[in-house]
């Protein structure tokens, strides 16, 4: 299934933004990876949602079927808007989805409010107690569910195409291969490979923020990601070193900011959009 489908047939949605994208010093890193999970798992569910009603619609049209045209279209627009589950959905399956994408949400909120409470935090375990409460009942409305609009403020180039054969790397004669044809990303921040300085970015409307770096050392990607909280998607790609270098892009909700993207290795991050 396409992960990235959502942020095109919901360009206009206009969510409920969520209380924190950004894990704070008070909280454990694994509740802002926790965090990002159930915003990733929730996107995929929805996005199954939308292409299954979307499905049915292609039927019915085939079908000649006005009437039940013009009704999974009024559910599809109720889902949309106001996250009401589709009558043309099987909702005890959908339901499922959504508590598998909660719970380990959940057992790590859980653990992390036992252990404020232990250190004395109760502002700290009253907010993510809060914070719970509200995935638990409004979980389609805990994010942007689009892009984000992003810029780099220093650590890299600016966007430059996002392509096969264009240049890799600002030091380097490297270019893009594998790029799929169905990546919706295709702009990227040129940074020199090799380089430790971190990326600064300025996000300018809330939603999704990507990025792309190589996946050679799986033991450091895993750590990276543990204390960065970066979500993998489905699209990988590569460059033309050593036979040809795999890289993936992952992605993260951000709110309005500014924000510092460590480097974790040659390859990058740096980022990517569409």
């Amino acid at each position: 299934m396409n992960l990235l489908r959502l942020t095109f047939v919901l360009p206009f949605l206009l969510a409920t933004p969520f209380v924190s994208a950004q894990k704070t010093d008070s909280e454990p890193a694994q509740v802002e990876v926790a965090r990002q999970a159930c915003f990733a798992a929730m996107d995929d569910v929805r996005a199954e949602v939308i292409t299954e009603l979307d499905k049915k619609i292609q039927a019915a049209r085939r079908a000649g079927d006005l009437k039940s045209i013009e009704r999974i279209t009024a559910e599809k627009n109720r889902f949309i808007k106001q996250g009401t589950i589709p009558a043309s959905i099987n909702e005890t399956a959908l339901n499922h989805k959504i508590s598998l994408a909660l719970l380990a949400l959940k057992n790590e909120f859980n653990d992390a409010i036992k252990e404020s409470v232990k250190q004395g935090n109760r502002e700290t375990a009253k907010r993510l107690r809060e914070e719970l409460k509200s995935f638990e009942a409004a979980p389609w409305q805990r994010s942007t569910w689009g892009f984000a609009d992003y810029k780099v403020l220093s650590g890299a180039e600016d966007w430059q195409p996002f392509a096969n054969k264009a240049r890799a790397y600002t030091n380097r004669g490297y270019v893009w291969t594998e790029i799929p044809p169905a990546c919706p990303l295709k702009q990227f921040t040129p940074v020199a490979g090799g380089n430790n300085t971190p990326l600064q970015i300025q996000v300018t409307s809330p939603g999704w923020v990507f990025i792309a770096f190589s996946q050679g050392n799986q033991d450091q990607v895993q750590a990276y990601l543990a204390q960065h909280a970066w979500q993998p998607t489905p699209y990988t790609f590569a460059y033309n070193a050593d036979g040809g270098t795999s890289m993936r892009i992952f992605r993260k909700q951000l709110t309005a900011g500014e924000y510092e993207i460590p480097r974790i290795n040659f390859s990058g991050p740096f980022l990517v959009k569409p």
